[in-house]
């Protein structure tokens, strides 16, 4: 396995989180393999020697379409970023408190259309990926995957309430590593904190130990620890990518 080129699936690769993933592991020689809804995705792929497919998570044959470049290009998948974009949902005061009685969220206004938007978004795109990906691995003798979640899974506030999506996505990988773990295939989740990517207000700041907002290197370093063999008694886990955010708030 040593001498074998490794090949990565990335989803939502057009930017953020995604985007430096797919950098990052080409960096360390693994092929990659990108997805997003825009062509962005495809332009990062011919900077990095890769190939790439403009389409959605939400949607099943993008899934495939993803996977089946991946076999065709490489003849292999070895790993698997699975990540996608914001659900509906969200913050009705972006100005009032991260946290507290007096953040503020639409939760109940939240529709039913909304909800199936989130489960789908969060939590069943994953199973549908791993569906497709879950045979090759086995055929291979093994394979890491790893989910981008967020702290507001452990810590559910009410602005970010698409966030106990994640929380079913975290018991999802529980059940997953139980079963395929004996194949030789891991499964973990990367929860990131506040990222640099996005609007970070100074309370949020303030609520951080470390006092900085998370980099997408430091997010994208974790990710490529647990997809490399050096990670290969990890599996099962949340993995907390927050500047100690998660303490702080408990």
């Amino acid at each position: 396995m040593a001498d074998v080129t490794k090949t990565a699936i990335v989803t939502a690769a057009g930017r953020g989180i995604g985007a430096a993933c797919a950098r990052k592991l080409a960096a360390q020689g693994w092929k990659v393999v990108l997805m997003s809804p825009s062509k962005s995705c495809q332009d990062l792929a011919r900077e990095l020697g890769g190939w790439a497919h403009s389409g959605s998570v939400m949607e099943p044959s993008d899934l495939a379409a993803i996977v089946q470049l991946a076999l065709d290009k490489t003849g292999r998948i070895d790993g698997v970023v699975a990540n996608t974009g914001h659900g509906p949902g969200g913050m009705k005061n972006p100005g009032g408190p991260i946290v507290g009685p007096d953040a503020q969220g639409r939760l109940l206004d939240i529709e039913d259309a909304d909800w199936h938007v989130g489960l789908d978004m969060y939590l069943l795109y994953v199973i549908r990926l791993l569906r497709l990906v879950t045979p090759v691995m086995e055929r291979q003798g093994g394979g890491a995957i790893v989910s981008i979640s967020s702290v507001n899974a452990l810590e559910p506030r009410p602005r970010f309430p698409m966030s106990i999506m994640r929380m079913a996505l975290h018991g999802f990988t529980k059940l997953y590593s139980d079963r395929y773990g004996r194949a030789g295939i891991r499964i973990n989740n990367v929860l990131p904190g506040f990222v640099e990517n996005l609007p970070v207000p100074d309370e949020a700041i303030q609520l951080i130990p470390m006092k900085r907002k998370i980099k997408l290197s430091d997010v994208a370093g974790t990710v490529a620890f647990l997809l490399s063999d050096e990670a290969g008694g990890i599996t099962g886990l949340n993995v907390p990518v927050d500047g100690g955010f998660l303490r702080g708030v408990r």
